[in-house]
């Protein structure tokens, strides 16, 4: 391989099956020129990149080290974004912005506890009229299709991810990756924990933290989110 992968953030590019231009137009499309944008969990970012390739001023934090350097190779010499570490659920920014958005499974990665505290602390971070738009894991994505152990390999690269779904709704997954380095495979685990949210109870802790206005769209379309969508996508306003 060209390129020695040492941990997920190197990874996670290739892995990330997404649409990210589809992604971003709708994106675009819901903020109608709203310019300044507060990214939550950017990852490595690239839908950061694609709006600040179309002029938006977006301020990006993640939790991850590892995720904030490989954004930061990508875009780091940019003047239209700005990277921080950051907690979703506590985050404190001196700032305000005319949209905000959590793309990628972010707010599946918190306890309703933590997802109430980060509606909140994204509410006091919006300007008036402002915008918030993120996406969650859907319940029937978890116990229809991510249920599964997967296994993936493309010479270079050999995965399985496997998921273990609790009562409570919490998702435990590992993926252990074997890299081929010349000829010898490299071993990396990647183990995450992410919780299963219904699409009701995210309305009501948007509307618990002030939001109003409140729509769920089918995977970044103009459709509305159904019963058998795999991730449902939220658009609330700051009245």
């Amino acid at each position: 391989m060209q390129e020695s992968y040492k941990d997920f953030s190197q990874i996670y590019d290739l892995l990330m099956d997404v649409d990210y231009e589809k992604w971003t137009s709708f994106i675009m499309k819901k903020t109608a020129g709203k310019r300044k944008i507060l990214e939550a969990a950017c990852g490595t970012g690239n839908i950061t990149g694609l709006l600040a390739e179309n002029n938006y001023k977006v301020t990006a934090f993640d939790l991850s080290e590892d995720m904030l350097m490989r954004a930061y190779e990508k875009l780091g010499r940019s003047s239209m974004v700005l990277f921080l570490k950051q907690n979703m659920a506590d985050f404190k920014i001196d700032d305000k912005f005319d949209a905000a958005i959590c793309c990628c499974d972010g707010v599946n990665y918190l306890t309703r506890e933590e997802a109430a505290a980060f509606f909140e602390r994204v509410y006091h971070h919006l300007n008036q009229g402002a915008i918030f738009i993120f996406d969650i894991s859907t319940k029937y994505k978890y116990e229809k299709i991510f249920c599964d152990t997967y296994v993936y390999d493309d010479g270079d690269i050999f995965y399985v991810w496997e998921n273990d779904l609790s009562d409570d709704g919490r998702v435990s997954i590992e993926i252990n990756f074997f890299i081929r380095d010349r000829d010898k495979y490299m071993r990396i685990t990647e183990e995450q924990i992410q919780y299963v949210h219904e699409t009701e109870e995210i309305m009501s802790l948007l509307k618990e933290a002030g939001f109003e206005n409140i729509e769920i769209f089918d995977d970044y379309s103009e459709e509305g989110c159904r019963d058998n969508s795999l991730r449902a996508v939220f658009t609330a306003v700051k009245l």
